[in-house]
């Protein structure tokens, strides 16, 4: 009531009455003004109640994120993630337990402080591994990670959390399961190895470190990624004398190969002239052979038409002629002959007089 019991007005009797201020009528005005008070009271804790109760009971799922019921009364986790953005549900005294839903990264780094860090990602010094012939190592890597959506709870009732603490936790026990992988499997290599067949180990701790981590951890590697071992400076600088002896040796051989395909190329060229100087040797003497065919069989066809045409000469003189063989005029004839092929320009010669023979 709007009305003090401080005031004076306040002792007289409500809705008429004897106008008197006994204490009877004192008392039931006062009981009437606490009935009001009460009732507006309670009205407005519904209210309040009301409202916070609808406050506490929605809860907000990100669009990067999974998330996990948890059941205050009960002390219990729903199996089904909640996947899809958006306001939810939840009850009087439920929360969420936030799970990333993309790829994070975990790293073995060495990193600036000026580096800006994602607060889902997992930043960690370099590993110290011990390699097979025992000398100790200092690896950088990294390598990117997803959880597991259907065992989001398993993974929870693995690590547990609170509200705020479930991504803390999984990111500690996850750190050094992978620390202790990479650190048993390095045991497997030499530090030579570490050198000249990095890309090798990096294979082999992917394969390893995927398979503990899903099995145990529920949580599947996307990528991995080895960066140059750290050595001990000894070993090094032996490492850096190594590579300059290897490569005083690729030169070497490199040189020898030149030179080497240098003499061959000389040598083939030398075969294809020779070859070549063959093949023209063959080729003229073939020529000359022809040529010497051709020229004996004209000349022995030449003699054959000259015999046969003295022949028929002789033949001529010996049924025409004085003689009876007729080798007197055949001689005659041979000699007109000889003097008409004979070049008057270079020499001259000299003939007997022909015999006119008688008449017959």
């Amino acid at each position: 009531s709007s009305i003090s019991w401080l005031e004076p007005r306040a002792f007289e009797p409500r809705g008429g009455g004897c106008g008197c201020r006994c204490p009877l009528h004192i008392l039931a005005a006062m009981a009437a003004d606490l009935k009001l008070m009460m009732g507006g009271g309670c009205c407005c804790c519904f209210i309040i109640s009301l409202i916070i109760i609808l406050a506490t009971s929605f809860a907000k799922v990100e669009q990067t994120e999974w998330c996990l019921k948890y059941f205050w009364w009960s002390e219990s986790v729903d199996e089904n993630p909640i996947t899809e953005p958006g306001v939810v549900l939840v009850g009087l005294g439920n929360y969420l337990l936030h799970f990333p839903s993309t790829n994070m990264y975990c790293y073995f780094r060495n990193f600036q402080d000026v580096m800006v860090r994602s607060p889902d990602d997992t930043y960690n010094p370099p590993i110290e591994v011990r390699t097979n012939d025992g000398l100790m190592l200092t690896l950088e890597l990294e390598f990117v990670y997803r959880l597991q959506q259907k065992n989001l709870r398993s993974l929870y009732m693995l690590v547990g959390g609170g509200a705020s603490e479930e991504t803390a936790a999984y990111h500690r026990i996850m750190v050094n399961t992978a620390m202790g992988v990479i650190d048993t499997w390095a045991t497997n290599f030499t530090a030579t190895d570490f050198y000249s067949a990095r890309e090798q180990i990096a294979n082999t701790f992917q394969r390893e470190l995927t398979k503990v981590l899903s099995e145990l951890l529920f949580i599947d590697i996307q990528s991995f990624q080895l960066q140059p071992a750290h050595f001990p400076k000894q070993f090094a600088d032996s490492i850096v004398q190594t590579q300059e002896n290897k490569q005083d040796i690729q030169v070497a051989k490199q040189e020898q190969e030149t030179k080497r395909i240098q003499q061959t190329t000389k040598l083939e060229n030398t075969k294809a002239l020779a070859r070549k100087k063959t093949i023209e040797a063959e080729g003229e003497a073939e020529n000359i052979r022809l040529q010497a065919a051709a020229k004996n069989s004209q000349y022995v066809y030449k003699q054959k038409l000259l015999a046969e045409g003295y022949a028929k000469a002789l033949d001529h003189f010996s049924n025409n002629g004085f003689n009876a063989d007729g080798i007197d005029e055949f001689m005659q004839y041979l000699h007109l002959e000889a003097l008409k092929a004979h070049n008057g320009s270079q020499k001259l010669v000299r003939l007997a007089a022909l015999t006119t023979p008688p008449p017959r």
